[in-house]
């Protein structure tokens, strides 16, 4: 039987702290974020409701096209730095 890869919040969260700490840029986030919702995740219905959450503000994200639905990235920054405490907030043992 073939194994298909799995991701957990632990995964989210990395990225998360990675693109805070300046690792990796927003564009670099916003293919991860996006990458990751194609492979299978075990996550709990909370962790799920916060990685739900990180998929639509990398959405929203556009550093070039100003319409009333977008984001700068400091809004971003913002906005994954309180996801990342609600993983925390969780216990995911994803937050740390």
């Amino acid at each position: 039987m073939t194994q298909f890869p799995e991701i957990n919040a632990a995964y989210y969260a990395r990225i998360m702290r990675d693109f805070l700490a300046g690792s990796i840029s927003t564009g670099q986030y916003q293919r991860a974020i996006f990458d990751a919702a194609k492979v299978r995740s075990t996550l709990t219905e909370e962790e799920s409701r916060i990685v739900g959450a990180a998929y639509r503000d990398a959405d929203d994200y556009d550093a070039e096209i100003r319409l009333p639905y977008t984001i700068e990235e400091l809004e971003l920054r913002r906005r994954v730095a309180s996801l990342l405490e609600q993983f925390r907030d969780v216990g995911a043992n994803a937050g740390h």
